[in-house]
């Protein structure tokens, strides 16, 4: 397999782990996935090089794109959510990691783990595989308080 080949593949597997497995939810593999895109088009430009060139391009813009778009990808992650109408809002979810006043879990909430913080002013500690209700949506984080029902 060429070297073009071995990227481009890569790519397109780490790409579409991080977009349908992990839903944005970490950003790692984008940015590896990122990485061996531009490795499979270094690769595609200078055919005939061998893994070593592409293997270097490979970690230097994997280490750069993360440099570039760590902050800026989790300050958008972390804004308040414009949408009032979230489908998550009122709903029980199950809680697949503790959740406590100093410490965030996650729950379990259509189809796939999402990171949990409790509102503000709980002082409840939510165990796992307890319930919760989600109250409010920041970013890709659900706000949930303890689900008495």
């Amino acid at each position: 397999m060429t070297p073009f080949w071995f990227f481009l593949i890569a790519a397109a597997v780490l790409l579409a782990l991080e977009m349908v497995v992990f839903q944005f939810t970490t950003f790692w593999l984008f940015f590896v996935g990122l990485g061996a895109l531009v490795a499979a088009s270094f690769a595609f430009v200078t055919s005939g090089s061998g893994y070593l060139g592409p293997t270097a391009v490979f970690v230097v813009a994997s280490v750069v794109i993360t440099a570039l778009l760590y902050l800026p990808i989790k300050r958008w992650q972390s804004r308040p959510s414009s949408m009032q109408d979230n489908d998550a809002l009122g709903h029980r979810v199950r809680v697949t990691a503790t959740i406590s006043p100093t410490s965030p879990g996650t729950v379990f909430w259509s189809g796939s783990e999402w990171q949990a913080e409790l509102v503000e002013g709980s002082s409840l500690i939510i165990e796992k595989e307890q319930w919760a209700r989600v109250v409010r949506v920041e970013g890709i984080r659900l706000l949930v308080e303890a689900d008495t029902a």
